[in-house]
């Protein structure tokens, strides 16, 4: 775990976010927030967003995601389908990563390579606007490989 200016990120991909939203002067948090995620069993994990920043009644959750096969990325399914409208899920990958991310996982997803992109979003957002629609990206599609010719 890192420590900046009272920030504790555990990633180097969570510490450069928080670099950037710092730089841009958006107020934000780490793990601030605790949440229940719940399957189709019955039981639950617990899901703490590395980074929370609130715009007024509107919740920015950033989570930095380093690759597609995670079990975080089944939670954070399961956490969409179960939360409030005024949340938005972002996700923050690995630029190679990206289109391999479901996109029921999120509500917003971007590069690591697109930091300032991000910041600015959340910062530009209306607090007491509806939430911005946000394009998503085509997903990759992995094709069989036929070798019979």
């Amino acid at each position: 775990m890192t420590r900046r200016a009272g920030h504790a990120c555990r990633t180097n991909l969570e510490t450069a976010i928080c670099r950037e939203m710092d730089r841009q002067e958006l107020r934000h948090e780490h793990r601030s927030l605790r949440f229940r995620v719940y399957d189709a069993r019955g039981g639950s994990t617990k899901y703490e967003p590395a980074i929370v920043a609130r715009r007024g009644p509107i919740l920015f959750l950033v989570e930095p995601i380093a690759t597609a096969r995670s079990g975080a990325v089944r939670r954070l399914t399961g956490f969409l389908q179960q939360h409030s409208p005024e949340i938005v899920l972002v996700l923050v990958t690995p630029d190679a990563a990206l289109t391999g991310i479901a996109p029921e996982a999120y509500d917003e997803i971007y590069r690591a390579s697109d930091l300032g992109r991000l910041t600015a979003r959340i910062r530009e957002q209306d607090p007491d606007g509806i939430v911005q629609p946000f394009p998503k990206p085509k997903r990759r599609v992995k094709r069989s490989r036929d070798t019979a010719k």
